[in-house]
């Protein structure tokens, strides 16, 4: 029991800190995107998308080849000064918090974000005309219009940090160990099943109890959605704090952000000899298990995304057909269950059925954590469309699939592209399933890119990183030309 209770702290407390991190430089970020204008801010937001379809393992590859021993910023500092950069901190819980908390940023930020730019300006402006200044107004008239915001952004955040692997596993130093490290360890090391069933249950739990307050913050929260009020975005940023202020956020976020994907590039075009040269790319090539690991990836990735979009596009036209009014909670609430189960926990249970692993197991457990976020993204789409619509649709048509082929499915195609496009990357960047579920005989690229990484052959890894996520830029290109059509 002490033991669970210790994993379980530091479950928490890392998950916690994380968040924490994410919220400041998150709301931090949004504040100035929805009310100042400059330059970058429309790049600024559309990295909202990245924690949805960025693979952990790229982000903790981008961090050990940025400030790893080996690293980017330890080359440059050691030309400048002649010395090493002190780059122990990465393999620390300061390198777990800075690594969740700056990759999840952009959900906060953009959440927040939207919530800003929906409040009515004449608020603010009467504050002022009774005399309150700038920071009054915020804490408020401004502060409690995005609590809603704030308290969904950051409960999805710790959600995502509470079930934290990869990041947990190259990083977590001694002492540094979650529920899911410690379930995979006791499953594929120790083989004590028995410690796996306990580690299992307490982390189930206790994620239900924050996957329930979570959906309890969407349902307080979902009121405030769907307003839009005319507002316009302020003026210039302005000298003085302010710029100061802009400018610690912008040199954060380019530093623990931006820098790591780029020196995944720098990395995958340079080696030991010379500064770009692509036989990188030609070594991994030249290695057997590299193009029918990049099959396997696409393949296994395509299936995938196609059943959850089946899925999430059905269950949320059952939804709008027999649950017009949203007066059934537990339908609302059954899609974010699986956000309650680990990917480790499911592909060990899958493993004490099936010894013997295979792809189609692979597909159905991806499936099953996936199509919650199909879901948010289908269910968006379908809820615009009116209410007298679905009663004139049903009441016209002879049959109930007229409604759902003709009125659902074309209103939808938009958020099926994007769900299609979030869930093929998840896949595709998946190494934890693939990890513990140890199929015979297949190879996904990120196993492939872990392994490299694993063997201290950074700018290989690097390489397979970039085809990696040239792969799910190609496939989200796709989508988007699918979608302009």
């Amino acid at each position: 029991m002490n033991s669970i209770f210790r994993i379980g702290s530091f479950t928490v407390l890392q998950a916690l800190c994380s968040t924490m991190l994410a919220f400041l430089v998150g709301i931090s970020a949004a504040f100035f995107t929805a009310n100042r204008r400059f330059f970058g801010r429309r790049f600024l937001l559309s990295l909202s998308s990245v924690p949805l379809c960025m693979p952990p393992l790229l982000i903790a590859l981008g961090f050990v080849s940025f400030f790893g021993v080996s690293g980017t910023l330890n080359s440059v500092f050691a030309a400048v000064s002649g010395k090493k950069f002190d780059s122990t901190f990465l393999y620390s819980f300061l390198g777990i918090v800075v690594a969740q908390g700056f990759y999840n940023f952009p959900l906060v930020m953009a959440t927040v974000h939207d919530s800003w730019i929906r409040i009515p300006e004449e608020r603010a402006e009467a504050a002022r005309l009774l005399g309150a200044g700038e920071w009054r107004i915020f804490r408020t008239v401004t502060v409690f219009s995005l609590l809603p915001a704030i308290a969904s952004s950051c409960m999805l955040v710790f959600l995502y940090c509470f079930f934290s692997f990869l990041i947990i596993l190259l990083f977590g130093g001694v002492g540094c160990t979650t529920f899911e490290v410690e379930i995979y360890t006791a499953a594929r090391s120790t083989l004590d099943f028995f410690e796996v069933l306990r580690l299992s249950i307490a982390e189930t739990v206790l994620a239900l109890i924050f996957v329930a307050f979570y959906a309890f913050l969407e349902r307080r929260g979902s009121s405030s959605r769907g307003i839009s009020f005319s507002r316009r975005t302020g003026g210039r940023i302005s000298g003085g704090r302010e710029g100061i202020f802009f400018g610690s956020v912008v040199f954060l976020v380019l530093i623990f952000f931006i820098a790591p994907f780029f020196s995944i590039l720098w990395n995958a075009f340079s080696s030991a000899k010379s500064v770009f040269t692509l036989s990188t790319f030609r070594k991994i090539l030249s290695m057997g298990s590299f193009l029918p690991s990049v099959f396997s990836t696409v393949f296994v990735a395509v299936l995938t995304s196609l059943f959850c979009v089946i899925v999430a596009f059905f269950y949320s036209s059952f939804l709008r057909i027999f649950d017009r009014g949203e007066r059934i909670l537990f339908l609302r609430i059954l899609p974010m269950l699986p956000m309650g189960v680990s990917s480790v926990v499911l592909g060990v249970l899958i493993t004490l059925i099936f010894p013997r692993g295979t792809v189609l197991h692979l597909v159905f457990a991806q499936v099953f954590l996936s199509w919650p976020l199909a879901f948010r993204q289908i269910n968006a789409s379908l809820s615009k469309i009116e209410r007298d619509t679905v009663d004139a649709a049903l009441v016209l048509s002879a049959r109930r699939r007229d409604l759902v082929f003709r009125i659902f499915l074309p209103s939808a195609r938009r958020g099926i592209l994007s769900a299609a496009g979030f869930c093929f990357a998840a896949s595709a960047g998946d190494t934890t399933l693939p990890l513990v579920l140890s199929v015979p005989n297949f190879s996904s690229l990120s196993l492939f890119t872990y392994r490299l990484a694993g063997s201290y052959r950074l700018h290989e890894s690097c390489a397979a990183g970039v085809v990696l996520a040239a792969i799910c830029a190609a496939f989200f290109f796709l989508a988007d030309r699918f979608k302009e059509r």
